[in-house]
C-alpha cells in the first residue's frame, strides 16, 4: 500500500513539475522576445538570470521524482514492460 502511494506521489509530482517547466520556459522565451523588441537590457537580464534559474530548478525536480518512480515496485514493474 505504500509503494502505490509513493508511486503516485512520485508520478504526480513529476507530471506537475514538468508541466510548470515547460510553462516557465514559455515565460521566459516570451519575456525575453518582449525585451529585445523592447531593447531593455535590464528586463532581458532578469528574464535571462532569474525566472530561468527557477525554470532550472523546476527541471531539475521533475527530473528526481521521475528518477524515483523506478525504485518503486510499479515503477520497477512498468519498466520491464517498456523495455520489451
Amino acid at each position: 500500500m505504500r509503494s502505490i502511494r509513493m508511486y503516485t506521489v512520485c508520478l504526480n509530482a513529476s507530471r506537475a513539475l514538468v508541466a510548470l517547466f515547460l510553462l516557465g520556459g514559455i515565460v521566459v522565451v516570451a519575456g525575453q522576445t518582449v525585451a529585445m523588441a523592447a531593447g531593455s537590457a535590464v528586463l532581458m537580464t532578469s528574464f535571462g538570470s532569474g525566472i530561468a534559474d527557477s525554470v532550472c530548478i523546476l527541471a531539475g525536480l521533475a527530473g528526481v521524482f521521475a528518477f524515483l518512480l523506478h525504485y518503486t515496485p510499479e515503477g520497477k514493474e512498468k519498466s520491464e514492460e517498456w523495455s520489451e
